[in-house]
């Protein structure tokens, strides 16, 4: 780390700009950030004229006095690196459009008009925030949902400090690809305090990861000030804490962060790991809206005019005239030209469509649909020769082989290098790719599985092991309100194909806090595919087919079936089987009888047993759990031939997923059919007496059946 960045004492030493920074920036350099910050600002100011109008649908976070941070890192970006924005994230998206398509430095705009692909910029901009079609992102995500991967802005994030996991897992997939890109994550001083900021900090840190984070500093998390929601100031002190190399920069220094923001920048790409920087500015107007902050009452008068005094729109162009860099001429030129071209870019919209857009909910979740593989997957064959593999085994082997097959498969996780990990235990551990491909994970699920989710936007495809199904609590937000919800947000312009591997030790003494079967949680939010295979054939070729989809997948494993022994041929392990669809493990004439997981092998021994007492049960594996791969006709043909369904979830009866199908199949059908279902109790202790008699099995699905049957 330069000495310049730390005092004596080790605190953080605020950057100063010397004459000589900007002599070495430039006369076209500064010209050239005047109008794109010019550019950013009548933006905003269009935006809020549009919003008093009622033209724009929810909240409009305007950047109207912190438009120089973005400009002044965005211009140090090359093709190929990546931003992340947050809910306030117009200055991100613009600074770094313009610099990819307005020109370079040497682009003059005293005499020469922004290019084409700018003006395009500008227009799909407005039009996304005005919630039109012809938006960047088809009018859907709006002003907190920016995203154009053709000029390396990512996504914003709405969720403070919820960008953060996707910048780190962009920038892994930089390393992983051994080329010089950076990726930039914009965030707020209050997202410092968020858990994802330390996580993902530290997990940067740990893997030497090529990630910039910008806090912007502007004074106001909302309405709280800094001093009053963090212990450690300056924050990026924090960065300090985290093994991150840290500066800070004051408001209105604009050529101290241009050089700091090169610096760290350079540096990076020759391989000196993530960085930080704080830059103190200021908005000048409320949360939202057109208000200044002042009028609703958190902050003075006189602050917000002292602030406007070092707003770079004022203070640089001081500066450069000290310098004899700039006239005001000159600086009230650019003014002009900047305003006039964002007036042509708002009156070259396309005019409102008459036709209202109708909601098709499955092309904002997913990609195309999954019935069926691209290649037939190999049938079922007596003749190959099979051998024994325990159910855990043959996960490995299927793993193992994902990553021997394909360079851009990852393996993310706790102990998953390590003794006691899945692959060691099976003997399918290739160290050859420990740290670069199987990589240990800090205990930091919101972190690690954030970060595979920024690394699955980036053509990456991460296998993530959460140990057990419980832990995607602590990492929900990642999970739903970014992985899952990748689509929708941006207008099915962006995909996250993440594989997320979660243990079920029901049974096994685990207790409430390790013992949650995901499936209910995971269904509750869209986007997800849930499969639950109940043999090792069919997780091998939902694995399959999952690593060639572009939809985020869900696989549950239960902990009492890894030592079960299947006998397995070759074409098992290269099948790819439907990520929709539902079988018929056991045909019957009586009862439907509906499972997943475990729950198939505790419905087949009822079937047997109930067999030996004149019930013909038919044994339905749903395969695929979430609302919208629910194989609705293989369900309604079962009930059809026996009059009777009875539904056996492996999960506590709270997380159930079947009081939902059933309600689903009686609104299908215009009438209740015979329906009933059984699940887990609330808690399940580890006593084994007590979890005995909370977790359902043979005998609990045989006695529901007669009961079923009796009372119709």
């Amino acid at each position: 780390m330069r000495n310049e960045y730390i005092e004596a004492s080790g605190r953080i030493a605020y950057q100063h700009a010397e004459p000589s920074d900007l002599r070495h920036i430039g006369r076209s350099a500064f010209r050239r950030m005047l109008f794109d910050m010019a550019v950013i600002r009548a933006f905003e100011q269009r935006l809020l004229d549009c919003a008093g109008r009622g033209e724009v649908s929810g909240p409009v976070h305007t950047s109207i006095g912190q438009e120089g941070v973005a400009v002044a890192v965005c211009r140090h970006l090359r093709d190929g690196d990546q931003v992340v924005g947050n809910h306030r994230s117009h200055h991100h998206f613009l600074a770094q459009g313009l610099a990819r398509t307005a020109g370079d430095d040497a682009w003059d705009p005293l005499t020469e008009s922004p290019s084409a692909a700018a003006h395009e910029l500008l227009t799909s901009a407005f039009a996304e925030i005005l919630g039109r079609p012809t938006g960047v992102n088809h009018g859907v995500g709006g002003s907190m949902h920016l995203r154009h991967a053709k000029i390396g802005f990512m996504g914003s994030s709405a969720i403070v400090g919820g960008g953060i996991p996707i910048a780190t897992g962009l920038a892994f997939a930089n390393r992983l690809r051994d080329d010089d890109a950076c990726a930039v994550c914009f965030i707020g001083d209050g997202a410092v305090n968020q858990g994802t900021f330390h996580e993902t900090a530290n997990l940067a840190g740990v893997l030497h990861l090529p990630l910039l984070i910008v806090v912007e500093n502007n004074g106001y998390a909302e309405a709280t000030r800094p001093e009053e929601a963090s212990a450690v100031l300056p924050l990026a002190t924090q960065g300090l804490a985290h093994g991150l190399r840290a500066a800070a920069v004051k408001g209105g220094d604009h050529a101290a962060l241009c050089r700091t923001a090169e610096d760290f920048l350079s540096s990076m790409r020759r391989g000196a790991g993530p960085a930080l920087i704080e830059v103190e500015t200021y908005r000048h107007l409320d949360h939202t809206g057109s208000e200044r902050g002042s009028a609703v009452g958190y902050r003075s008068p006189a602050e917000e005019d002292a602030w406007r005094e070092l707003d770079p729109m004022a203070s640089l162009p001081r500066t450069l005239a000290a310098q004899g860099l700039l006239t005001a001429d000159e600086d009230e030129a650019i003014r002009e030209a900047a305003a006039a071209f964002v007036e042509r870019a708002f009156d070259g919209m396309p005019a409102p469509s008459a036709v209202a857009p109708v909601l098709d909910t499955r092309t904002l979740l997913r990609g195309p649909a999954q019935t069926a593989p691209e290649e037939a997957p190999e049938g079922p064959d007596e003749q190959a020769p099979r051998t024994k593999w325990t159910f855990r085994n043959a996960i490995a082997e299927g793993i193992a082989r994902a990553l021997r097959e394909s360079s851009d498969v990852v393996f993310l996780g706790e102990e998953v290098a390590n003794p006691g990990g899945l692959l060691w235990q099976a003997g399918r551990l290739d160290r050859s790719l420990v740290g670069s491909r199987i990589v240990n994970m800090p205990i930091s699920e919101a972190g690690f599985v954030g970060m595979s989710g920024g690394a699955a936007m980036a053509g990456v495809r991460p296998i993530v092991e959460l140990m057990y199904g419980s832990f995607a609590l602590i990492a929900a937000d990642q999970l739903f309100n970014h992985i899952g919800m990748i689509r929708a947000l941006y207008g099915n312009t962006a995909q996250a194909p993440v594989i997320v591997r979660a243990k079920v030790p029901i049974g096994r003494g685990y207790g409430p806090q390790h013992g949650l079967n995901p499936s209910g949680l995971f269904t509750s939010f869209p986007g997800w595919r849930v499969h639950a295979p109940a043999d090792p054939r069919d997780y091998l070729g939902t694995l399959n087919s999952a690593l060639r989809c572009d939809d985020p997948v869900l696989l549950i494993e239960f902990a009492s079936l890894y030592d079960e022994v299947f006998e397995l041929s070759e074409g098992d392990f290269r099948s790819r089987q439907p990520l929709e669809g539902a079988r018929v493990v056991r045909e019957g004439d009586d009862v439907s009888v509906f499972s997943y997981g475990i729950g198939v092998s505790w419905a087949r021994a009822a079937a047997d047993e109930l067999a030996a007492a004149g019930c013909s049960a038919e044994v339905v594996d749903l395969r695929a759990l979430d609302t919208l791969s629910t194989d609705w006709a293989t369900l309604e043909s079962s009930l059809a031939r026996t009059g009777h369904g009875l539904f056996v979830d492996p999960a506590a009866r709270g997380q159930s997923i079947a009081p939902r199908l059933i309600a689903d199949l009686v609104g299908r059908q215009g009438r209740r059919p015979h329906l009933s279902y059984i699940a887990c109790a609330d808690v399940q202790p580890v006593t084994p007496v007590l979890e005995r008699q909370a977790v359902i099995g043979t005998a609990d699905i045989v006695t529901a059946v007669h009961e079923l049957i009796k009372a119709h």
